[in-house]
């Protein structure tokens, strides 16, 4: 009697290819790795270049790999988060008062009202408008220094 080989089972036609390939120890596994290269600054796009992967499945392991950390890390990562904004807040202060035309000054306004808002996303806080605040500290500077270009 011959034996009869069993036929793989078709995909789906609307499920990605690949799909239930790996097990759930194994999706952890590369879910680590891509979230260590994420860590590391590595771009999704580059990321997935140097693994093979796309995009979609880049930013699925690194919620993965997120979802996975213990709390106490998730916090380190949120402080880490939260002193890197505080050193470009800082540094944009800075660039602030060096600004030598209104162009640079708006720059230097709208990166710290940006860097704001990402460090109130990061609390879990919402703003009223975009620029209230740091308008209202932006302006406070502006007054205190003539402009070198118009004399004012």
């Amino acid at each position: 009697m011959a034996e009869r080989k069993s036929k793989p089972k078709p995909r789906k036609p609307d499920a990605p290819l690949g799909a239930g390939t790996l097990t759930a120890a194994e999706l952890d596994e590369r879910a680590e790795r891509i979230y260590s290269l994420h860590k590391k600054g590595h771009s999704v796009a580059a990321i997935g270049r140097a693994l093979g992967l796309t995009k979609d499945v880049v930013e699925r392991g690194i919620t993965r790999a997120r979802k996975n950390l213990p709390s106490d890390s998730a916090d380190d990562l949120r402080a880490d988060r939260g002193s890197s904004l505080a050193d470009l807040i800082r540094e944009a202060y800075e660039n602030l008062e060096n600004a030598e035309t209104v162009a640079e000054r708006n720059a230097c306004i709208r990166t710290i009202a940006d860097l704001q808002m990402k460090v109130a996303k990061l609390l879990g806080l919402e703003m009223p408008a975009k620029l209230t605040l740091e308008m209202d500290k932006t302006l406070e500077l502006l007054h205190k220094r003539p402009d070198p270009v118009w004399g004012d």
